[in-house]
């Protein structure tokens, strides 16, 4: 009986050590766009949420301000806006 116990144990050990037994990790949104749509708009989405995590999108407006939207976990694209004057120098797409 100990020695079933002791190989069970040494058995199930090395199934952790290999990674063989561990919970598969999320994996990033794929397919991620963004785009500028005019001086003051930018919008984007991840096309495909098959592994899992969630996405954000980001913008940097010429007054220095940044701005993110809401972490999402579909594929339904998001918009930002730069406003008061300032327009989009930057936007992107950050994944969790």
């Amino acid at each position: 009986m100990r020695l079933r116990h002791a190989l069970a144990s040494a058995g199930l050990g090395t199934a952790l050590a290999l990674g063989v037994m561990s919970a598969p990790a999320n994996a990033a949104p794929s397919a991620c766009w963004s785009e500028q749509t005019s001086p003051t708009f930018a919008r984007g989405a991840c096309n495909s949420m098959a592994g899992g995590g969630s996405w954000r999108l980001g913008i940097r407006c010429s007054d220095g301000d940044y701005k993110w939207s809401a972490w999402k976990r579909v594929t339904t694209p998001t918009s930002l806006r730069c406003s008061g004057g300032p327009t989009i120098t930057n936007h992107w797409i950050d994944t969790a």
